[in-house]
């Protein structure tokens, strides 16, 4: 599947680094959140988007919501810019 970064944003939250990494897709579009340790340990979550439902889900789930909120309205605005509907 060939994919086509969009945008990339980080923010640091204490001791942690998070990245939302947004791309286009060949089946339409996808945003990994990486949480990365201070001792470098990363975990990679892959989130396949349909609908914006799939995005409002994972974001409600995340435990950073409020502090990522600026950069998930950023990944819901692209998706809204390109027709992706509820």
């Amino acid at each position: 599947m060939m994919k086509s970064l969009v945008f990339e944003r980080g923010l640091s939250i204490g001791v942690e680094h998070i990245v939302l990494s947004f791309f286009k897709t060949t089946r339409g579009f996808s945003l990994e959140r990486r949480l990365i340790e201070r001792d470098q340990t990363a975990y990679v979550q892959v989130l396949p988007i349909a609908a914006l439902r799939d995005l409002d889900r994972f974001s409600v789930a995340d435990p950073y919501s409020k502090e990522l909120a600026s950069l998930y309205y950023e990944v819901r605005r692209h998706l809204v810019e390109n027709r992706v509907v509820e």
